[in-house]
């Protein structure tokens, strides 16, 4: 209803607002202040009431003496504007809106179109007089805040035109001084306007409670960055206290500076923002306690005292912002310890439920409990940071905890192979020299003790093995479940020295393997011709060795208890020592001579 002429650079319809390409409006607003003609002013403020919600621009007005307000049409890329007139109140052929702009009486008002769309007209408003309007479409219903964001716009805008008709120069002066736009500038005269003064506060306002709405809306160091970013035209960054980068807003490279680590902590704790080479910054911290350092990248030296400022106000903000981080950072393991250890001890209530949430942990779903031991390793909780690492590489969710060298981990889910386990933690410990024993599965908290008594079990079997470097799940020990830990393991080995003992310290006095031979004979169902293929020995000599066997350790190997007893420990003792049978490779055991034997 309302396209420029063709003779202007007003666009031909509502101006779209890219949400990528969308300037942030505080520092808009600040700009308000650099315009040197009321022109800019306005189109200036109607970018600002643009990015502040869902309004396109549509139109600007001015008004001066009696006459009725005059379309003004945007400033040319060039300078100028397009066509014949220069001056903010050229005359342009009317249009629908202008009839609507000219019947206010000086406030601001809705106009519906035919179409359904909603124009607004804002009127600019400075000491009860209206010294313009800003006409936007609607492309969405604003909300509250968006809509009292566009009146304050409204507010700086009418005060930055009444001081450029009280005094052209003064006005322009005013506004180089304001955003500092040289260091050399000097303050204001002390007769400068105090419309000035409000405007310059308004601006501060407004990034101060954009800063505010970072903080407290969750976007967390970036947004604040972000923010700094959108209101000083210079890149934002953040780094610890040992000059390694955390967040950063805005492009290219942040430029030389001291190589990660090279800083020490508490440098540049001067007040207040200091030249560091191509940068300004600031430290940050909190009750004396330095927490990093907030910085613009400035190689060309353009940061003004009004971006100096915003520096400070941001160090300000981020300053409990990254105090909160450190303490979580430091209360979080600890937390994880605790409800770990409640969980496993069989302590625990249901309101470990919350808990785990609270750090990020679902305990309704099934889970199991594994335990790791890694030589070389100084403690648990060096072994669970690889865990965490680890689990996040398997897509496992997982709640770490320690007992002393021990590292705990409660793995959500029913299938977790001990084996890939090993290997990830493997890999984020740069070492294979550990093992990994998991408990079974189980619904509910409440059997979480049971896993972790069988994931205990699974450790000690894998680290007394003949390979004590790997993992391995309670459902893989077989006949060694049944071995206990702490005394149940002492009576384990007993048992086994009861039955094999004998047997045992021949081998080792005369380097043979009657041991071996009883076990592949037992395995075997008692058969002389299987024992003798897989021993790649003669039937002879099989049942010689068994006589051998008789003979040493007094048992009747035809009496049904005598041999499931052989047969328990045979077993035993093959897991938790190496077996010196045949080799995989084939290679026959050293068969001693009869002869040498009786002797």
């Amino acid at each position: 209803m309302d396209a420029a002429p063709s003779g202007t650079a007003a666009p031909s319809g509502p101006v779209s607002r890219p949400a990528a390409a969308r300037p942030a409006y505080p520092r808009l607003v600040a700009a308000i202040l650099d315009r040197c003609d009321e022109r800019g002013t306005l189109w200036t403020a109607m970018a600002a009431v643009a990015a502040s919600g869902p309004f396109a621009a549509e139109a600007a007005y001015t008004t001066g003496g009696h006459g009725p307000p005059r379309r003004c049409p945007p400033p040319h890329p060039s300078g100028g504007t397009a066509g014949s007139a220069n001056s903010a109140g050229a005359t342009v052929p009317a249009d629908p809106l202008t009839p609507l702009i000219s019947a206010l009486d000086g406030y601001s008002r809705y106009f519906d179109e035919p179409d359904g769309t909603r124009i607004r007209a804002i009127a600019l408003r400075h000491r009860d007089h209206c010294l313009g309007y800003l006409a936007v479409r609607l492309l969405a219903t604003p909300s509250d805040r968006e809509t009292a964001d566009a009146d304050l716009i409204a507010r700086r805008a009418g005060a930055a035109l009444a001081r450029h008709r009280d005094t052209p120069e003064r006005g322009m002066r005013a506004g180089r001084e304001e955003r500092g736009s040289t260091r050399g500038t000097g303050p204001a005269a002390p007769g400068a306007d105090l419309d000035t003064t409000v405007v310059r506060l308004a601006a501060r306002s407004a990034f101060h409670e954009a800063l505010a709405r970072a903080a407290a809306s969750g976007e967390g160091e970036r947004g604040i960055l972000r923010i700094l970013y959108e209101h000083t035209g210079l890149p934002a960054l953040t780094e610890d206290l040992f000059g390694n980068p955390r967040a950063r807003a805005g492009p290219g490279p942040s430029g030389p500076r001291p190589a990660p680590g090279a800083r020490q902590p508490g440098a540049h704790r001067a007040p207040g923002a200091v030249r560091d080479h191509d940068r300004l910054i600031v430290p940050v911290a909190m009750a004396g306690d330095p927490l990093g350092l907030v910085a613009l990248v400035d190689p060309d030296r353009r940061a003004t005292d009004a971006d100096a400022a915003a520096l400070e106000q941001t160090a300000l903000v981020l300053a409990p912002h990254l105090a909160h981080e450190r303490r979580l950072a430091e209360l979080e393991p600890r937390l994880r310890h605790d409800l770990v250890e409640r969980l496993i001890s069989g302590t625990a209530t249901d309101d470990v439920f919350g808990q785990a949430a609270v750090l990020g942990h679902d305990l309704h779903r099934p889970h199991r409990v594994a335990v790791l031991r890694w030589s070389g390793t100084p403690d648990g909780p060096a072994v669970c940071d690889a865990v965490e690492r680890a689990a996040r590489r398997l897509r496992l969710a997982v709640l770490t905890g320690s007992r002393g060298p021990t590292a705990v981990a409660l793995l959500a889910g029913r299938e977790t192979a001990g084996d890939a386990l090993y290997r990830a933690v493997s890999a984020e410990l740069g070492t294979d020299s550990g093992a990994v024993g998991v408990g079974g599965p189980c619904d509910g908290f409440a059997e979480l003790p049971h896993s972790y008594e069988e994931a205990v079990r699974a450790l000690a079997v894998r680290r007394r093995s003949h390979e004590p470097h790997g993992g391995t799940g309670f459902e893989e020990l077989g006949l060694c479940r049944v071995m206990g830990i702490g005394d149940g393991e002492r009576e384990t080995d007993r048992f086994v020295r009861e039955w094999l003992g004998a047997l045992l310290d021949y081998d080792a006095r005369h380097r043979t393997e009657l041991a071996a031979t009883l076990s592949y004979y037992l395995e075997n169902g008692g058969s002389y011709d299987a024992t003798s293929a897989a021993l790649r020995v003669h039937r002879s000599t099989v049942r010689y060795r068994l006589q051998r066997i008789r003979a040493v350790t007094g048992h009747d190997l035809g009496d049904v208890d005598t041999r499931l007893n052989l047969h328990v420990a045979s077993r035993i003792h093959h897991v938790l020592d190496r077996p010196r049978g045949p080799s995989p490779g084939g290679r026959e055991p050293v068969i001693p001579d009869p002869a040498d034997e009786a002797r």
